[in-house]
């Protein structure tokens, strides 16, 4: 899945980055090494690319790459910079200052998109077939009623389920697990629509949930994930329990399940 970051970044941050790049192409070229004489010229590109990588969109488009490949090439010749330390302090506060505005419009603009396109798929969903609206918000489809137990509110559960936008991209699924198959998920972890519709089915049961921003992770995420994103579960419930003391949610998904 994609990762949907806020793009800023400071220079701490971008310090950070590239040291973390720098080691990782370090280890990987000691490992090379053992085995043969690397090409330089391609190392480098390798290298270049690592670099440009961890730069954030806003920022790609407020610098000038030729200007950055020069800057590269003069550090890496062991040449001084052409600023003193006080004016690139000032020129690089104001850059990042420009970045972080940048990315926040951005960041802004995506937020009420999701939140309009969000807004009138609920609009239209509420009023199809074998959709039933609660109190809160959350949109529910029955598609095969289960049998067996209902889960409680500090349960966990093991299911079996796809996430998607309203868009139709899948964003998380227990088929991407490793191993694939059921997830072990307690309900205390999880967003609050997603708690909200494991508690109305019961086991063997397969719904679809509809789940707003509010009850979902909101307009402002915690986690890579969109801004005000409406989220669409299908959810077999395949069995309820108690949550084991220290318990923590199986499977490989990066949202697992509504976490």
């Amino acid at each position: 899945m994609k990762h949907f970051l806020r793009p800023t970044l400071t220079a701490a941050a971008l310090a950070v980055a590239l040291g973390m790049t720098a080691a990782g192409a370090q280890a990987q070229t000691s490992s090379t090494a053992a085995t043969g004489t690397v090409d330089k010229t391609k190392a480098s590109e390798i290298m270049g690319y690592q670099l440009a990588g961890q730069i954030p969109g806003p920022m790609r488009e407020l610098v000038d790459p030729a200007a950055v490949g020069r800057a590269v090439t003069a550090a890496l010749s062991g040449q001084k910079p052409s600023m003193s330390e006080a004016e690139a302090s000032t020129v690089w506060k104001g850059f990042v200052a420009q970045a972080e505005a940048k990315g926040k419009q951005e960041f802004d603009t995506l937020s009420a998109k999701n939140k309009a396109e969000g807004d009138a798929f609920l609009a239209k969903n509420k009023s199809a077939s074998g959709v039933k609206t609660t109190a809160s918000g959350l949109q529910y489809q029955v598609v095969t009623q289960g049998t067996g137990s209902r889960p409680g509110p500090n349960d966990t559960v093991k299911v079996n389920y796809k996430g998607t936008f309203v868009n139709g991209e899948v964003f998380d699924s227990s088929e991407k697990n490793n191993p694939p198959g059921p997830t072990a998920i307690p309900l205390a972890r999880v967003i609050p629509g997603f708690r909200e519709g494991l508690q109305l089915m019961q086991v063997g049961g397969h719904y679809k949930f509809f789940i707003p921003p509010n009850l979902a992770y909101g307009a402002e995420p915690n986690r890579p994930f969109p801004p005000n994103e409406t989220l669409i579960f299908d959810v077999t419930l395949v069995s309820t329990g108690p949550t084991p003391a220290g318990a923590a949610p199986q499977g490989g998904g990066e949202s697992g399940g509504g976490q």
